[in-house]
């Protein structure tokens, strides 16, 4: 098998650490391709066959291998894997003597060997996984047969509705894999990451986490029914807090959480990693703690509207306010006008708030009446004024 080869000999190395007599591992050609003595690799070990072919247990005596090649007194039993014969283990010694330990490490060498494959087919899926992500969400055309073989190949059922929650997580797997004191093997580390996200939005069997690239992993979570993403989004804030909590355990502190908003299939879910990527970039203008970003959430919508302002609106908005802006009390005038803005536009909690007499707080108010022409006692000229000043 595969691979095999490569295991024989880590094997061959770890059990020597532990066991008083010299072993060898053949394949199931009987070529010896692990051994105590390395001289012995790669020749072929005719017994091996026998104990193949027999499927069990063969004992050699010195009298037995006296005229055999190639052959030491000791015991061979068979390794498998699936109830199929893949490889003979050699204990070499006095039979006697040796036969208690060949059962014991036979155990150990079969459960070292579904461990390694089992480790290295979740590697190979996790990475078709990603594959498959970075294709469905990076590219600008894709191709529906190719979806259809990846979802067939990997159980995904392709025509779910789904929201993509982007995790970013900067440069901490970098670091990680710089702290020699700390060093966690970056596969093992990236499948706690993994682990702890499915865990906190509560994953099911139809969801889809991975690593879009070093910094980013994606979560496309099912939904059944807009009432459904509803129901999840409504909860979502507290599913990130408890991620971010779980993250701590590892010292990862600087991550960005954001989410786009449902879309049709998988063929279409680009469009709400996009919309979570947008989020992402306003995280870094934005000082919302801690940075959970989504569409369903009203502040963070009312946050990011003065920034959604086209470059020419902006241009105009901008050289009506300039007799304002030029002012040189503009910074105090823009906090107590912003102020009074989160108060409700109610004068005596503005000023309760700023510890200043209401009285002066008027005063500035119709400062700025005067020098921008609007009126900050409608709520209209508020509302344009605020987004443009925020």
């Amino acid at each position: 098998m595969e691979g095999f080869v490569q295991f024989a000999q880590n094997t061959v190395e770890t059990v020597s650490k532990i066991l008083p007599f010299p072993i060898s591992v053949s394949d199931e050609q009987g070529y010896i391709i692990g051994d105590t003595n390395p001289s012995r690799i790669g020749s072929i070990h005719t017994p091996s066959i026998e104990v193949i072919e027999a499927n069990k247990v063969i004992l050699f005596t010195e009298e037995k291998t006296t005229y055999m090649e190639n052959v030491l007194p000791g015991v061979a039993v068979p390794l498998n894997f699936e109830n199929k014969p893949v490889g003979v283990l050699g204990i070499i010694g006095n039979p006697k003597e040796v036969e208690s330990y060949a059962y014991l490490v036979k155990k150990y060498v079969e459960m070292m060997w579904q461990e390694t494959l089992h480790v290295q087919v979740e590697n190979l899926e996790a990475m078709t996984l990603e594959s498959f992500v970075q294709y469905i969400l990076l590219n600008e055309s894709i191709n529906h047969e190719q979806i259809s073989h990846y979802c067939e190949l990997l159980h995904i059922e392709p025509n779910q509705k789904r929201t993509c929650i982007v995790i970013d997580i900067g440069d901490y797997l970098l670091k990680n894999m710089q702290d020699k004191q700390r060093h966690i093997p970056p596969e093992r580390m990236k499948k706690t990451i993994l682990d702890c996200i499915v865990r906190a939005f509560n994953g099911g069997k139809h969801d889809i986490c991975a690593f879009l690239n070093t910094e980013r992993i994606v979560f496309l979570k099912c939904t059944t029914s807009e009432e459904d993403l509803e129901k999840f989004m409504n909860e979502f804030r507290d599913y990130s807090i408890y991620l971010l909590e779980m993250f701590r355990v590892y010292k990862l502190t600087d991550v960005i959480i954001a989410s786009g908003n449902i879309c049709s299939s998988l063929d279409r879910v680009a469009q709400s990693y996009w919309e979570a990527d947008s989020l992402i970039k306003f995280s870094y203008e934005s000082l919302i703690t801690p940075k959970i970003y989504s569409y369903f959430d009203w502040d963070i919508l009312i946050e990011m509207l003065p920034h959604q302002l086209g470059l020419n609106m902006q241009r105009i908005l901008v050289q009506r306010l300039k007799p304002l802006i030029n002012d040189d009390a503009f910074s105090e005038l823009k906090h107590d006008f912003i102020t009074y803005c989160n108060k409700n536009m109610n004068i005596s909690k503005a000023a309760e708030e700023l510890f200043i007499h209401r009285n002066t707080l008027i005063y500035r108010l119709k400062k700025i009446n005067n020098i921008t022409g609007l009126d900050t006692s409608r709520f209209e000229h508020c509302t344009l004024l605020f987004f443009v000043l925020k």
